[in-house]
């Protein structure tokens, strides 16, 4: 018998496996004001665990993780994930820590990963994707997948 004992990166902190962002009520006049996101809210994933991984026999160390958003973006821009439920008219902007756009389905920035654990923090905001809003209930979904480097 044989095989490999691999170590992993880091464990996702069991409260971020489900991240619920809540925006409560809000006034589509707010979002109506510009594209930046007057709406914004934090969205923090944690990592817990954390040890800087060696690779390969050569000892290279990969101390950093990009995550990737994945959702349904909006048609006319893949910054802005698609909302449903009975609001209509707007979507919702991840950002990095850096305040950077993130486009959904690309990796983000490279975050330094230290020993033991570790928050990486994102915003979500809600921006216009057309002229009028509609007012009323809304839900979106993403899911993100973490990349060592």
């Amino acid at each position: 018998m044989s095989g490999e004992l691999i170590e992993a990166a880091c464990s996702l902190d069991p409260n971020s496996r489900d991240i619920e962002v809540e925006f409560g009520n809000v006034s589509a006049s707010l979002i109506n004001r510009n594209d930046e996101g007057n709406i914004t809210r934090p969205v923090l994933i944690r990592l817990t665990g954390c040890s800087v991984v060696k690779r390969g026999n050569d000892g290279s160390l990969y101390p950093y993780a990009s995550v990737t958003f994945m959702g349904n973006a909006a048609a006319s821009d893949p910054t802005t994930l698609l909302v449903s439920g009975d609001a209509d008219g707007f979507g919702i902007r991840l950002r990095d820590s850096q305040g950077e756009i993130l486009t959904l389905g690309q990796p983000s920035q490279e975050y330094e990963l230290s020993e033991t654990d570790n928050v990486l923090k994102f915003s979500a905001s809600l921006v216009p994707v057309q002229k009028y809003i509609k007012a009323g209930e809304f839900t979106a979904v993403a899911q993100f997948f973490m990349d060592y480097h």
